[in-house]
């Protein structure tokens, strides 16, 4: 296949400073008032699903084409809570988050006024509920999970600069791991709940 020359214009035009949310995905922490108590919703995943069957996580999922990622927060909490969209109040955001597969993780903090009567549906085995004053006096402990690059074949290594760094190279990432009764949050869940936690301690609630 030829090439031809580049036109300056059509370069410029290709290039675009707009954010691409391909391939990234966003999550949703859901606040509810209970009795005066603030408490963050958890799901238990559904043991029949294809992936993390049974683990711990917040309402979320991929961005569909053209959402962006607050859009996609909400819709995937409509339907994984079956709420209607209109009584999902988001009222921020926290960092977005890499996984090791290097998608892009969204965070929003939202209000939703009841908490939802979800049991046993395709995708949530049951929800719970935790004070936001009781998580922020668990202490989590942390663990190291580690990853062994293995290279395929077909890659270069004897024309790379510094290859052998490479090759069978060991990623480890610290986790933390909070205990709930007989719920273990951790993972990504736990990595947005550490974020979530800190701001509150450093912005809603003070030392007494």
């Amino acid at each position: 296949m030829k090439y031809s020359s580049i036109n300056e214009a059509e370069l410029r035009n290709s290039f675009s400073m707009e954010e691409n949310y391909e391939q990234s995905a966003a999550v949703l922490i859901p606040l509810i008032e209970r009795e005066g108590v603030w408490h963050v919703i958890f799901e238990v995943r559904a043991h029949t699903m294809r992936r993390q069957p049974g683990e711990i996580a917040f309402p979320g999922g991929r961005l569909d084409p053209g959402e962006t990622p607050v859009e996609a927060a909400v819709r995937e909490t409509s339907e994984e809570l079956e709420m209607k969209i209109g009584e999902i109040e988001v009222i921020g955001r926290l960092q977005p988050l890499a996984t090791p597969h290097r998608q892009l993780i969204y965070p929003f903090v939202g209000i939703i006024p009841t908490l939802p009567d979800v049991h046993m549906t395709e995708e949530v085995d049951h929800l719970f509920t935790v004070p936001v004053d009781t998580l922020l006096y668990l202490d989590p402990f942390h663990g190291e999970m580690e990853w062994t690059m293995n290279p395929a074949q077909n890659i270069p290594f004897d024309r790379m600069a510094n290859a052998k760094a490479y090759e069978k190279r060991v990623i480890k990432m610290r986790e933390p791991f909070y205990e709930h009764g007989d719920y273990i949050i951790w993972g990504l869940t736990g990595k947005i709940l550490s974020q979530f936690i800190k701001h509150i301690k450093e912005n809603v609630f003070k030392p007494i």
